[in-house]
């Protein structure tokens, strides 16, 4: 709860409720995508409406991506 405290507090700006902020963030979807003929896999973050795409930047959620993929 304390997170979500912390992303209401880091998000304020964008006059959201807790619960729409939350939905936007649950909204956010990723997807790992393998080409048939390399065999690369890749994360790939799907469309995104303009709300979805600002807290991604703000929170600056690609960051995260990038850990995620090199572990």
């Amino acid at each position: 709860m304390i997170f979500y405290r912390y992303l209401a507090w880091k998000c304020k700006h964008l006059r959201l409720s807790f619960r729409r902020l939350v939905e936007e963030l649950e909204g956010i979807r990723v997807a790992l995508v393998k080409e048939k003929s390399g065999g690369k896999v890749e994360v790939v973050v799907e469309e995104m409406d303009a709300k979805q795409a600002r807290l991604f930047s703000l929170l600056d959620l690609g960051k995260f991506m990038l850990m995620w993929i090199k572990r």
